[in-house]
């Protein structure tokens, strides 16, 4: 598996700690940490590292500010010791039932969701250890009882998003406004399915942002000074 070399600090920093025979995380070592739902097409990746590169400038850590995205799934195969393959039967939606009543019968992957439960364990463990930066998946409900969390949620008008994705996948606006309403749905499915929330639900959020307003680098500003305010002085 290959992993950026941030991740790599950061994961080799998680595995110590689980292998500590101490309670881990105990006292002030919850977070900070930063959760990021977003629309799709406002940029939340984009915003995820823009934001990273900036806390990492500005603080004196003994490890970076980490984004996990795609790879918050190869991590937790990686931790329980499963193939990388079944990232693919992970996709951030509900599976159906009878499609995982299957796969789990003829032996094509474990309980999904138990597959699912140890990807929300991930986060907690990561936001619990800090400098993480979780990008979808749910994070923030996830990590919703943990303190020192800010969590933010990214929206934008349709026509802004679906430029911005058609840039990205070098297709029209036609087709990246059908992409991205198929992918929101698909969002709004698994937060519903996995933790009986809404996607949606303005209270879930410290601050939602829209990205056709406000520009990254700006809304990078604003998550960096509730970052700063909500780190433990004595981390």
């Amino acid at each position: 598996m290959n992993t950026h070399p941030a991740l790599e600090t950061a994961g080799a920093y998680l595995h110590a700690q689980m292998g500590d025979t101490r309670t881990p995380w105990a006292g002030n070592s919850e977070g900070p940490f930063v959760t990021i739902s977003r629309e799709s097409g406002a940029g939340g990746s984009s915003l995820a590292r823009a934001l990273a590169l900036r806390l990492n400038a500005q603080m004196s850590e003994p490890f970076p500010w980490t984004v996990y995205t795609g790879n918050l799934i190869e991590e937790m195969l990686h931790n329980h010791h499963l193939s990388p393959h079944l990232a693919r039967f992970l996709p951030e939606d509900k599976v159906s039932e009878i499609s995982a009543s299957v796969g789990e019968l003829v032996g094509l992957h474990p309980n999904l969701w138990d597959l699912v439960q140890k990807s929300n364990d991930l986060m907690r463990r990561l936001a619990r250890v800090g400098h993480a930066i979780l990008v979808g998946r749910g994070a923030n409900f996830a990590t919703s009882a943990l303190s020192h969390g800010v969590h933010i949620r990214l929206v934008g008008p349709a026509e802004h998003r679906a430029r911005h994705m058609a840039r990205l996948q070098t297709t029209d606006e036609a087709g990246a406004l059908a992409f991205n309403s198929k992918r929101d749905l698909a969002r709004e499915r698994y937060v519903r399915t996995n933790f009986n929330a809404d996607i949606k639900d303005p209270t879930a959020y410290d601050l939602v942002i829209d990205t056709g307003r406000v520009s990254l680098n700006d809304a990078a500003e604003l998550i960096a000074i509730l970052v700063r305010a909500r780190t433990p002085i004595n981390r």
